[in-house]
């Protein structure tokens, strides 16, 4: 994130906001916002000091659906596109018209409307399952309305229950992706029982139904911890974590077991083993680099030095989506997870670790981290792997040894790695002329388009990637659609700009 307030100016955090007369005015505030006959939705508060992001609830169905488009047209680039991407692309449509319908039924008086609005998911959903899955109409219907109202349900929940942690938008994201995921990775079971998928898969499927599991393994544990306070204690915690890794590596969802068949995997190329020494050293570093700045005298680390982990991120995608493709994106699973745990820990005030996470948590949270989450450490590293995750056959490669799809897939790394580090650096240190009705400056917003053309231009010399004239000036488009954003946006840009840029660059 750029942030263009001095570097002694106090940062927005959970201890800033805590205060109970803040909480009613931005209740109040909120209220006023929904207007006066959404009493029963008084109580969510959104993250404050940012506009609602009602449009960030398009982002993921369109990034599937453009995704789903251009893999059909272009077939010899995925031969073996899973089944289940195009049921999960049609639910995020629905769940897309759903966030639109509830956005609209928020703002609007007249109850008359407010009850047509209601209906309008259902009816829609319904005629989409229909015409793009061929189902019966019963059946279409009842898919919808186990979609849409748990998808409802849930974001209400995600929203009042995590105050200030997210705009409108950002958790309409959040709760999309949680809920896709988990309907994947119940489509994903069923041809398992069905096929019994028990015989030889390709290296990337394995290790897709491993990292698919394993979150949803985590996710269990996550709502269990919320639901049953009494787990929330360390003598319940630690051992239910510990039936987490088991359940993560001894599941019985690939033939060899998945802890088996990971280090099968790790071991039959010995490139594999040096890439994960480099991202041990990686992981040094990221140690070294927080405890230096706990050990500072500053109680808040500077933008620039937030900046050294993207840095860092780059370090780890580059290479891995380079070279490594499979083994990075089951990298970026067990860093999710980790991530995850990590936060639990520090939520929770689980001893020994929680004082050293809430140190580091508070030394680098920006002012986007307003609620209990580390939101924006979770979306820079979700921002970098949401291409590899959506995207189907991320790793296939033609027959010249290359990856058509490496420039979405280097979208994340584009946007957040190098566009947005340079944008931040440059303008905090050298801008002067600010945008209009903004803190970010011309200078930032430049250095930011030059950052993320320059690498791709370097890929496209060293023969790692092959670009078009039509690629090459939707490259350019692209670059310069998302630095608007990025200079005009006031929601989390480690994940909106990277899906803005990959759904213009996945056009064609």
């Amino acid at each position: 994130m750029r942030i263009r307030h001095s570097e002694g100016s106090s940062n927005y955090s959970t201890t800033d906001t805590s205060s109970s007369d803040e909480d009613a005015q931005l209740k109040k505030l909120h209220a006023r916002m929904c207007g006066i006959g959404h009493q029963k939705y008084n109580d969510i508060v959104p993250r404050p000091r940012a506009s609602p992001g009602y449009w960030l609830c398009c982002l993921l169905p369109l990034a599937l659906v453009v995704g789903h488009y251009t893999t059909i047209r272009n077939q010899t680039q995925c031969p073996d596109m899973p089944v289940n991407y195009k049921i999960v692309t049609i639910i995020s449509v629905a769940l897309c018209i759903q966030t639109i319908s509830f956005f609209v039924y928020l703002n609007l008086q007249a109850k008359l409307y407010k009850w047509l609005i209601v209906f309008i998911p259902f009816i829609c959903g319904t005629g989409i399952f229909k015409v793009f899955l061929n189902e019966s109409w019963t059946w279409s219907l009842l898919w919808t309305l186990a979609a849409t109202i748990f998808y409802q349900r849930c974001y209400i929940l995600v929203m009042r229950y995590m105050p200030m942690s997210f705009t409108y938008g950002e958790a309409s994201i959040l709760v999309q992706g949680i809920l896709l995921f988990a309907i994947n990775c119940m489509l994903i079971l069923n041809g398992w029982l069905c096929e019994n998928a028990h015989h030889v898969f390709g290296d990337l499927a394995n290790l897709n139904v491993i990292m698919m599991f394993a979150l949803l393994w985590l996710l269990v544990v996550c709502i269990l911890l919320a639901v049953f306070k009494c787990l929330r204690q360390p003598l319940l915690f630690y051992p239910l974590m510990a039936i987490f890794a088991l359940g993560a590596t001894l599941s019985p969802v690939t033939k060899p077991l998945p802890i088996v068949f990971l280090f099968k995997f790790i071991f039959r190329d010995s490139k594999r083993l040096y890439i994960i020494l480099f991202y041990l050293g990686l992981v040094a570093a990221t140690i070294f680099v927080i405890s230096w700045q706990l050990r500072r005298n500053t109680k808040q680390a500077s933008t620039r030095v937030r900046k050294m982990f993207h840095l860092l991120v780059v370090l780890v995608y580059v290479p891995g989506l380079l070279y490594e493709c499979a083994f990075l994106y089951i990298a970026s699973g067990v860093a999710l997870a980790l991530m995850a745990i990590f936060d639990l820990l520090r939520i929770l005030r689980m001893p020994p670790f929680a004082s050293i996470l809430e140190s580091a948590f508070h030394s680098f949270a920006d002012e986007k981290d307003a609620g209990v989450i580390a939101f924006t450490p979770f979306c820079l590293l979700i921002g970098c792997s949401m291409p590899m995750w959506i995207l189907p056959c991320p790793c296939y490669r033609n027959d010249y040894g290359l990856n058509p799809k490496l420039l979405p897939l280097f979208s994340g790394i584009l946007t957040v790695g190098f566009g947005d580090t340079a944008a931040s650096v440059i303008g905090s240190k050298f801008g002067h002329t600010k945008w209009r009705n903004s803190s970010r400056t011309f200078e930032g917003s430049l250095a930011y388009i030059v950052a993320i053309l320059t690498p791709v231009v370097l890929l496209c010399l060293l023969d790692l990637m092959a670009l078009t004239s039509v690629q090459s000036l939707i490259l350019i488009l692209a670059t310069i659609i998302t630095c608007l954003v990025e200079a005009r946006t006031d929601q989390v840009d480690n994940l909106v700009l990277p899906l803005v840029f990959y759904i213009i660059v996945s056009l064609v």
